[in-house]
């Protein structure tokens, strides 16, 4: 079953990431953060609401290492003898490249203290 998990849609991922999110609409912002943790940040509306964000990021070096190719090599034969290809493993470096992750999840809070909705920016949400 573990193996199956990479197997994941991009439509189920961002199902199950509004599935964890949606309950909080209704909910007090005192759920919201018993739950989630504190908040990464916040902010007071001048209506005596409230914006409550939670914002990770991380940095993700992809790739690197090497691979094994086979490269054909001429290899002549002895005393002016015909020669022959052979295939020769070579390893070639492979390309590595650094990404940046973030999601940011805003939830709104109206002055009551309820969680009246929310929302997400960034490329590493679901």
């Amino acid at each position: 079953m573990l193996g199956l998990a990479g197997c994941v849609s991009m439509e189920e991922r961002r199902a199950a990431f509004f599935n964890r999110l949606d309950p909080f609409v209704g909910k007090t912002a005192d759920e919201l953060v018993l739950q989630k943790g504190v908040p990464t940040g916040s902010y007071t509306l001048s209506n005596g609401g409230k914006v409550l964000e939670y914002a990770a990021s991380r940095v993700v070096t992809r790739g690197g290492g090497s691979m094994t190719v086979f490269q054909q090599v001429y290899v002549p034969g002895s005393n002016g003898g015909t020669g022959a290809w052979v295939s020769v493993p070579v390893e070639r470096p492979m390309p590595s490249r650094v990404d940046e992750e973030n999601c940011k999840i805003i939830f709104q809070v109206s002055p009551k203290n309820i969680v009246e909705s929310w929302r997400s920016e960034g490329n590493a949400c679901y």
